[in-house]
């Protein structure tokens, strides 16, 4: 049997949390209009989620499995990294599905709850371009084999998937990423951005490279810039520059007497073996 036929939420359906949904629902909605792109409305409505219920994780996942093909993995919370990136190669999103209280209104624990989840992921996951570039995004894990690839790997995600806009040539950018879609504070920082601060998707690949070679493992400071992809297709291409860069990544850098390689060595073998396991998510 399927996971997604095995499904349930973790959340207890009280009162309490209906008001809790019924609150978010309405504030973020009201924030995004005219901001989220189209195919989020149109997620909205295909997986019926309103403002006045809870939805049901296993009714999701039906609909999500039967429109996609993808299962949608229930959890009490956030994954090791390791974990998450494999099950988006596999086809399975992992969801939490706690939903927060009203004392965490703002701030839910780990980051992360069911309101962000379902909303920022679900309506975009029926998209089959979002959903065709979010597995290529797992099966990226795979070349983050050194400390310095995860960190790239982390920002790229961070800088499309959970801050990326999107616009079609010369058009008004719009929301993508979930943390716009879900968070007040993330969909306002974006608002008021600088126009400098906005750019092309292409070479971002690149640029959030050298940025973590620039900066070690720690977060870069300073504003941030949002990346604009034009379409599902774009985002695409800029992951397989993505798995360039994080093949270049763990390549290690030539010390002062370094000597040539001789041409037989299998310099990418060698690297790969050296691939690591264990690094955990960072929320």
């Amino acid at each position: 049997m399927t996971l997604h036929l095995l499904a349930r939420p973790h959340h207890p359906a009280t009162p309490a949390s209906a008001g809790v949904w019924k609150m978010l629902f309405d504030r973020q909605l009201a924030l995004l209009h005219r901001r989220a792109h189209p195919a989020f409305w149109a997620g909205v409505a295909a997986l019926g989620l309103r403002r006045d219920e809870v939805p049901d994780f296993g009714q999701l996942s039906q609909v999500v499995y039967q429109r996609t093909g993808w299962t949608l993995r229930p959890a009490g919370g956030p994954l090791p990294e390791a974990e998450y990136y494999a099950a988006l190669a596999r086809r399975e999103l992992p969801l939490v599905t706690r939903l927060r209280t009203f004392a965490e209104f703002d701030h839910p624990a780990h980051g992360v709850d069911l309101f962000s989840e379902v909303m920022g992921r679900l309506p975009l996951l029926l998209e089959p371009g979002y959903a065709q570039a979010l597995q290529a995004l797992g099966q990226a894990w795979a070349l983050a084999a050194t400390p310095a690839g995860a960190a790239l790997l982390r920002r790229f995600t961070r800088a499309t998937f959970e801050l990326g806009l999107l616009a079609p040539e010369g058009g008004r950018p719009q929301f993508y990423g979930a943390a716009l879609l879900t968070s007040a504070r993330h969909l306002h920082a974006a608002a008021a951005a600088e126009a400098s601060s906005i750019q092309p998707l292409a070479g971002a690949a690149r640029q959030l490279r050298l940025l973590a070679a620039a900066t070690g493992l720690a977060e870069a400071s300073g504003a941030q810039p949002y990346f604009v992809v034009r379409d599902w297709a774009q985002l695409l291409d800029e992951l397989a520059q993505l798995s360039a860069e994080l093949e270049q990544a763990q390549r290690p850098a030539p010390g002062p007497h370094a000597l040539p390689a001789p041409l037989e060595a299998g310099s990418r073998a060698g690297s790969f073996a050296q691939r690591t396991a264990g690094l955990r998510q960072v929320g």
